[in-house]
């Protein structure tokens, strides 16, 4: 037996495994053992049917083994789309890559070719995947639905709007929303750039309401020069009132205030968030408060954290930039906490115990009195219901502690997946 047959065996494996629960009987497996002797590459069956390679060319085959849709399309290296996945049938159409030498295309499960380009980009969002397709004469945008393609012809040539939402509760958690945006643009739909040129507003690249999840976005008013927030629609939900980019943050209202600095090194323009004032309900509580890492949000707390000011910004302003730290405007030096109504407090409720942040760095676990619950004080990197993922030891020593003070190797197994400790969909009120 050679080493791609070999190879192809062992790959298919899993497949196997899988199919043999749907009632494929031992002299099935044999026979699709047999049949598939031949090719370099098997994929993974999705919808009864699995890519293969041979001779550089892609073909399918059915759980016999039998290639029921031609090889007649360029691979490109094996070892990437084996990693990928990607080739593989969804709703009956299945994304084959560009090669060097040959287009992009999407086919159905009779091997016919329903679009091809010379690039084709999909986007998963929320409701349905976005398609583009790029060929020499331009680009079209098409909605995919599970039984239905339909071109968008707004789109034509430019892009709609797409914003990523991040759970901070789990940082590898995002969702692709799609932005209608027509109540601010005369019932219209239309791509990021004739939302700019017609109707004058401008996506903002970044912090785009994701604290709060979903369907907000940040929108700058080019014609006011002032920044709101809208939801999916085009509806406004913060009026166009503020100077500075802003976003929601489990109910306070966040205004970012940054300096704009030229660095060569740095590829061009860097915007360097300084501080931020806060409001809840329209009424300002706090402000120019040092900056608020997002970091801290997955804690379920504001924590403003002045040292992170004194040391960090003026280093890197001064030192990877060679700017006088002069330009950095006078802000509240002191370190502050919030809940998440706003209010300033020294510790937060966790579980049945507290935490406190202490030293401008660390953080320790305490009872209702004070007295310490846990004996070290540590980093905090994630946190689940009533569980933190914290690092001791200047961060070398990775940890789940509970609320009670017990703590849990997190080398040892994967215990989000067991059960053992649970993400929160939010973070607790506190």
């Amino acid at each position: 037996m050679n080493k791609k047959t070999l190879f192809a065996l062992l790959f298919i494996t899993h497949s196997i495994l899988l199919i043999a629960s749907d009632g494929l009987s031992v002299s099935g497996i044999k026979k699709l053992n047999e049949n598939i002797k031949e090719y370099e590459y098997v994929g993974i069956f999705h919808e009864g049917l699995a890519a293969v390679v041979k001779d550089r060319k892609i073909g399918f085959i059915d759980k016999s083994g039998d290639l029921v849709i031609p090889m007649k399309w360029d691979a490109t290296n094996q070892r990437a789309f084996r990693l990928d996945e990607e080739v593989m049938f969804n709703n009956g159409r299945c994304y084959i890559p560009p090669t060097e030498n040959s287009n992009a295309y999407i086919i159905d499960k009779n091997g016919n070719e329903l679009y091809s380009g010379k690039r084709i980009t999909i986007n998963k969002t929320r409701d349905f995947d976005v398609m583009y397709v790029d060929n020499d004469s331009g680009h079209s945008t098409y909605f995919v639905k599970k039984d239905t393609v339909i071109k968008m012809e707004s789109y034509e040539n430019e892009y709609p709007v797409i914003v990523t939402n991040w759970n901070y509760n789990n940082p590898e958690d995002c969702e692709q929303i799609y932005f209608s945006l027509e109540k601010l643009c005369d019932g219209n739909l239309v791509g990021k750039e004739t939302l700019e040129t017609k109707y004058g507003y401008t996506v903002s690249p970044s912090l785009n309401c994701s604290f709060d999840g979903v369907g907000l976005i940040t929108l700058y008013d080019n014609k006011t020069n002032k920044y709101g927030i809208v939801d999916e629609k085009g509806n406004v939900v913060v009026p166009f009132q503020y100077d500075n980019k802003i976003c929601l943050c489990y109910g306070l209202l966040i205004e970012v205030l940054s300096v704009s600095l030229y660095s060569e090194d740095l590829g061009g323009l860097q915007i360097i968030p300084i501080c931020i004032n806060v409001y809840k309900d329209g009424r300002k509580l706090y402000e120019h408060l040092p900056w608020m890492s997002e970091h801290y949000l997955i804690k379920g707390i504001f924590l403003f954290n002045a040292y992170d000011i004194d040391t960090n910004l003026s280093e890197y302003i001064s030192e990877k930039l060679g700017c006088d730290e002069s330009i950095i405007p006078e802000i509240n030096n002191v370190t502050k906490q919030l809940d998440l109504n706003g209010k300033e407090v020294s510790r937060f409720q966790f579980g049945k115990n507290y935490l406190r942040f202490v030293d401008g760095k660390y953080w320790q676990l305490e009872d209702e009195g004070g007295q310490l619950v846990y004996p070290n004080q540590f980093d905090i990197y994630s946190r689940f219901q009533n569980n933190i993922g914290i690092g001791v030891d200047n961060g070398f020593r990775g940890l789940f502690l509970t609320d009670t003070g017990d703590t849990i190797p997190s080398q040892y197994a994967d215990y989000l997946k067991a059960g053992i400790v649970k993400m929160t969909n939010l973070p607790d009120v506190i």
